[in-house]
């Protein structure tokens, strides 16, 4: 009875992280984020060949792992695709993610385990940017099954394989080996007594082969993919520049402490209250219980303790900032969280009432949160996790355009010229006209077209090129960042005629 009651839990907590990161994921707008993976899918799907640009662009995998889930949809080119085929992607490595905790259950019990599930399952951050194509949801499983593997007993090398998967899909695999060896160096460093020379000739003895192994994984793993199956070897060479040429886009430079207010510190926005704060004091208790001397395994309690404390502190210190950059630290912390229960079951029946209660405080404040995150406020800069989300309204274009093309001539539509910068997902919108043409400033013959999409930053220089020939309609591109369409003022007649008929 015992073991179905488990069995029963895990199929709940599966079933509802499932359901926060399935329902509807294809109906929120596309991301500029999401439409350029998509569009470097698209050509890599074209070409068949795979070449990395260290850069601008992170790692291989996410586009990789896509192509097959887009070819089985049918969707074998840019003007084919839809939403659905990438997000599934997310989705699904969104849910792998909650199975994780299992690796721990033997030696932490059926209680923590499944608090850490739930808490993974529930949460608003890691289920939003599970319903985005973006390279975080697939680092999360990554990292997570590195921890886990090596929790377990780090053997034949299977750590250095998600290792390598890591590596293989965002440079900031960086971060998290630099939080993970300071951890672990503050784990040692507490234990004085096994800090001898006799402890090191053991521990390498145990694990050097292990390590070594891993090592080997992961650089194999890493390469292959970035040299598209060992095919073009510049891309490893490539794979190390990226730490060194990576050029951020300037405007995400935030103070240190967006982080601890992103998660920790309550704030309401919309009239929802957002907060993580019942979270961070599971994974204080389960720190402060560790320390205790009838802790179990406490080394790897607090190892995560620090690990999710270095992770916060390198990503804070660094100036550009975005809230999907908090995914992996935040999953951690997560564990951490569900690892609160370790030890507790001893202890008097009000203590495990307290306990239990901000358990289910937790699950509750983060369900009602990652439902809003997810349905009203999915594309809603009121939305914390919602980060220059793309206007509901440029949902409407592509419809529009075709509408607008029955009462125009065949083909008058095209070509369509888009004039500044910064434009995405605009590109994403336009993948079914098939001549759109793309300048930083307005051509001299910016007249000969009937659609153009001009950028703020132009707008005036167009519209003096344009104020004789062109209706100007303005739209929205992404929060804060309007777009101005012009038309071909007998386009736009006869649009208008037809609307009045």
């Amino acid at each position: 009875m015992k073991r179905a009651a488990i069995i029963a839990y895990w199929i709940a907590v599966v079933l509802a992280g499932g359901f926060l990161r399935f329902d509807g994921f294809a109906s929120r707008p596309f991301h500029a984020d999401e439409a350029t993976g998509a569009r470097l899918t698209a050509v890599r799907m074209g070409s068949g060949d795979y070449h990395f640009d260290p850069t601008h662009f992170h790692g291989p995998t996410m586009g990789y792992l896509a192509i097959p889930i887009f070819r089985w949809y049918g969707e074998n080119d840019w003007a084919e695709m839809t939403k659905t085929p990438p997000r599934l992607l997310m989705a699904i490595a969104g849910t792998l993610i909650l199975f994780v905790p299992l690796a721990w259950r033997r030696r932490f019990g059926d209680g923590p385990t499944l608090l850490a599930a739930a808490l993974l399952a529930t949460s608003p951050l890691l289920v939003y940017y599970s319903r985005m194509f973006i390279h975080e949801s697939l680092l999360v499983l990554f990292g997570m099954l590195v921890l886990a593997s090596c929790a377990r007993a780090p053997r034949w090398g299977i750590p250095g394989i998600f290792m390598g998967l890591m590596f293989a899909t965002k440079e900031s695999f960086a971060i998290s080996m630099i939080a993970w060896v300071g951890a672990a160096t503050l784990v040692l460093i507490e234990q004085r007594q096994v800090l001898n020379r006799a402890w090191w000739a053991t521990a390498w003895q145990s694990y050097g082969k292990s390590i070594g192994l891993s090592m080997v994984t992961a650089a194999l793993v890493s390469v292959y993919f970035y040299t598209d199956g060992f095919r073009h070897l510049g891309g490893a060479v490539n794979a190390v520049r990226t730490f060194f040429e990576y050029k951020t886009v300037g405007g995400h430079e935030k103070s240190f402490g967006y982080y601890f207010q992103l998660v920790v510190l309550p704030f309401k926005s919309g009239g929802v209250w957002w907060f993580g704060t019942p979270v961070v004091l599971l994974a204080l208790l389960g720190f402060v219980r560790s320390c205790q001397r009838d802790a179990n395994s406490p080394r790897t309690i607090r190892f995560l303790a620090y690990a999710t404390l270095g992770h916060f502190f390198i990503y804070s210190v660094i100036a550009y900032k975005t809230p999907w950059l908090a995914c992996l630290p935040w999953a951690h912390a997560c564990l951490l969280g569900g690892l609160s229960l370790v030890g507790f079951s001893n202890k008097n029946k009000w203590i495990r009432v307290a306990l239990g209660s901000l358990g289910v405080l937790c699950l509750a404040t983060q369900w009602t949160q990652a439902r809003f995150a997810t349905g009203r406020f999915a594309s809603d800069e009121r939305n914390p996790f919602a980060y220059v989300p793309t206007r509901s309204d440029l949902e409407d274009l592509p419809p529009w355009l075709k509408k607008l093309s029955q009462t125009a001539p065949e083909s008058a539509l095209e070509p369509v010229a888009v004039i500044g910068t910064d434009y995405w997902p605009l590109p994403w919108y336009l993948r079914t006209c098939k001549r759109v043409g793309y300048w930083g400033n307005p051509p001299n013959n910016l007249m000969e077209f009937p659609l153009v999409f001009a950028m703020p930053e132009v707008e005036d220089a167009v519209s003096n090129q344009l104020k004789t020939s062109h209706t100007a309609i303005p739209r929205g591109l992404r929060a804060g960042v309007s777009i101005t369409l012009f038309i071909r003022n007998e386009i736009w007649s006869r649009w208008m005629k037809s609307a009045n008929d």
